[in-house]
């Protein structure tokens, strides 16, 4: 019983630490970014205005949260392209994009550093840098 109780004691030890759930506003209905024709069948239920376009292009603007180490910790949007499936498709798109870039224990952000007075606890600390992006879309 003893040997059990130390290997289920290391496995806790060595299980990773479970990162804060990653912030999106708004809070998208997929889980990942859906595929094209998932992205147009909801714009053609949702959004009346692009329904009948073939070729739909947006421009849409959104922060990036950033924690006190620079890691990536959430999307918020700043300018829709007021078809909420394709601003909830972009966050997860821009999400699926920085990931890829991604390094264990290496900043997301690079050639910044956060100064805070003392007593502030990191977790605290939010660093936003503005960005914005186009889309184009073929929904035929």
């Amino acid at each position: 019983m003893t040997k059990l109780w130390v290997a289920v004691m290391a496995a806790l030890l060595a299980w990773p630490t479970w990162a804060a759930p990653f912030e999106f506003s708004p809070v998208p209905r997929w889980a990942e970014e859906p595929e094209t024709e998932v992205k147009c069948a909801a714009v053609k239920a949702e959004c009346p205005a692009l329904a009948n376009k073939d070729t739909i292009e947006v421009e849409v603007g959104y922060d990036e949260l950033y924690d006190g180490d620079g890691m990536l910790v959430g999307l918020r949007l700043t300018r829709s392209t007021e078809c909420k499936p394709l601003d909830e498709a972009l966050l997860l798109s821009q999400r699926r994009f920085k990931l890829l870039f991604h390094k264990d224990g290496v900043p997301d952000l690079d050639n910044i550093h956060v100064e805070v007075r003392s007593g502030v606890k990191p977790e605290d600390v939010r660093v936003v840098k503005s960005s914005g992006t186009s889309l184009s879309l073929g929904c035929n």
